[in-house]
């Protein structure tokens, strides 16, 4: 005769639940929350802002969003500010490439999240207040060129480009 426990049963119940909750729970986030914003974006600490954000040929590659990136090539001394257009192609792709060899990191020719957040480690406080929903301005330090980059109320980013303040917007190309 043998005896069965609904122990084991149980036990793979609740392992099976756990996976599927952490499946559905996963599945609900947005791809990147950045995106979703619709903005380079971020708040507090302006050091992790841009850890979630990504430019590449084949993702929003004609953007304000890509054009920032293209600021930092700039200011790293890999494009001239006449490339500055907002249009991730391939000499934005190739220079991507460069820096990303120089930094020491993967080779993707993408501005992806680890790039991204390379490139925030060169930014530098200059005035206004880390706290979410206040105004603040950072300097990029490039290896060639600085600018500045501005975070609004709203969590924003945004940069200086011929005469006018362009906001990063990853739906928006204005900085043709």
């Amino acid at each position: 005769m043998t005896i069965r426990t609904a122990r084991p049963r149980l036990a793979t119940t609740a392992v099976l639940g756990a996976a599927l909750g952490a499946t559905l729970a996963l599945g609900t986030l947005p791809a990147s929350a950045a995106v979703s914003d619709g903005y380079i974006s971020g708040g507090g600490s302006f050091r992790n802002d841009w850890s979630d954000e990504r430019v590449a040929a084949d993702y929003y590659p004609r953007s304000n969003a890509a054009c920032l990136w293209q600021k930092v090539l700039w200011a790293e001394g890999l494009l001239t500010n006449s490339e500055v257009d907002g249009a991730f192609g391939g000499n934005t792709a190739h220079q991507t490439g460069r820096l990303q060899s120089r930094w020491g990191i993967p080779t993707s020719e993408k501005a992806d999240h680890g790039t991204f957040t390379k490139a925030a480690g060169r930014l530098k406080f200059v005035s206004g207040s880390t706290a979410s929903g206040k105004k603040l301005e950072l300097k990029y330090n490039g290896a060639a060129h600085d600018f500045t980059v501005r975070r609004n109320e709203r969590g924003q980013y945004g940069f200086y480009l011929d005469d006018a303040w362009r906001a990063a917007t990853y739906k928006k190309r204005t900085c043709i």
